[in-house]
């Protein structure tokens, strides 16, 4: 028990240390002198966890400009990286050994989808990396390495591995009302041409079961789907004029909101510094609270047994970072990577020229994504002066 508590207050401490010349820049000179003494510190006590996937660990230059990470794979000729911030470096590129061993590197291949990329070296051959066949449990401790053997960053597993791209996730094609008292979940809005307009759902309909499991408000209908697979069919209990009715429903891909630029979630993700070009979408990732710089992703990440659990993917805002675990980073290396000379221009060519029907019907379709999204930001802002209302309520 004790060591458990020492354990949590080591890791509050360490993540105050680490941000604390971010976030007090008035720190007195004794103070940043105790800061900095509680940083090496704690660096010093991780580097033994760290020791083994330093060895692994590489650093990848563009010229005189440090790029990003990489870890040693396959036979030590290998290094996998982050694709997105070496590709307009391919001519130039570099990598550092722990040993400070320079070596020329060309890329062999990319993994687009994960934004990974292969490196090859020639020479004596690197340290590959040791994976580990077990994956962090939440909350569990994690450091990512770097070559010199002290921690590029440090955090906890906050969300378990996680497919993130969205048009993966099974989507039943409706908007739940969020001013509705239940039981169960009333249907504001059905989306044309999915699978709950199929079944015959409707507004004001109020959907009362999800395959036996009740449910009761908007998020319990979304975790309901937690784990299904878009294709797949899902039984529902449905309150409709006159009765109760069960209905089968195929699931849909999510549809991909529009990206609106300049908007103020963005200038909020920015505000804790640099972040990865490519920071989403990822097929299978771990998020943690670690903090690397862009330049840094592409290492290794350890438990606090030294053991390899993944690589790093990208800093994705001020508070996220997504981890790529072990067994899916080997799952990946087991299949072909794409020819880096034919990733961009297969992207163009597989994209052929929309006709004028298809763009009016692309433009209807942003419209309407827009449209809702509104009527999403306006439940939102009633739902907000609600809860205020509330604590008002409980504090007159």
């Amino acid at each position: 028990m004790q060591s458990s508590f020492l354990l949590i207050l080591t890791v509050i401490l360490s993540q105050w240390v680490a941000s604390a010349q971010d976030d007090i820049p008035l720190l007195r000179p004794e103070e940043r002198q105790v800061v900095d003494a509680q940083t090496a510190e704690f660096n010093q006590s991780l580097m033994p966890a760290l020791s083994d996937a330093a060895k692994s660990t590489v650093r990848v230059w563009g010229g005189k400009r440090r790029l990003a990470y990489g870890t040693v794979v396959g036979d030590g000729h290998q290094i996998l990286t982050k694709w997105s911030e070496v590709a307009r470096a391919a001519a130039n590129l570099r990598v550092e050994t722990s040993g400070g061993v320079v070596l020329d590197a060309v890329i062999s291949g990319v993994y687009q989808d994960d934004d990974l990329a292969v490196l090859a070296v020639r020479g004596q051959a690197l340290v590959p990396v040791r994976w580990s066949k077990e994956s962090p449990r939440l909350g569990a401790f994690l450091a990512a390495s770097q070559p010199d053997g002290r921690p590029a960053a440090f955090g906890v597993v906050s969300v378990a591995e996680r497919n993130l791209r969205v048009s993966d996730q099974a989507y039943l094609g409706l908007v739940g009302s969020l001013d509705f008292a239940g039981p169960g979940v009333k249907i504001h809005e059905v989306e044309a041409q999915s699978g709950a307009a199929a079944a015959g759902l409707k507004p004001g309909d109020i959907i009362l079961q999800v395959d036996q499991r009740s449910v009761s408000g908007v998020l319990e209908l979304k975790n309901a789907l937690v784990g299904r697979q878009p294709g797949s069919k899902v039984n529902l209990i449905v309150r409709v004029e006159g009765g109760e009715k069960p209905l089968e429903v195929l699931l849909g891909n999510r549809p991909q909101l529009p990206n609106f630029p300049g908007d103020r979630l963005q200038q909020m993700e920015r505000m804790g510094g640099p972040l990865s070009r490519v920071r989403d979408a990822f097929p299978m990732a771990i998020q943690s609270d670690m903090r690397p710089k862009p330049d840094q992703i592409g290492g290794p990440v350890v438990d606090l047994k030294g053991r390899v659990v993944g690589i790093t993917l990208a800093r994705a805002d001020r508070t996220r970072s997504f981890i790529m675990p072990a067994a899916a980073v080997q799952s990946v290396l087991k299949t072909d990577p794409k020819d880096p000379a034919l990733v961009h221009e297969r992207a163009i060519a597989e994209a052929p020229a929309m006709t004028a029907r298809e763009s009016a019907e692309q433009g209807r379709g942003l419209q309407q994504r827009q449209d809702r999204l509104r009527r999403h930001t306006a439940e939102m802002k009633r739902l907000l002066d609600y809860m205020r209302q509330e604590m008002e309520g409980l504090n007159p």
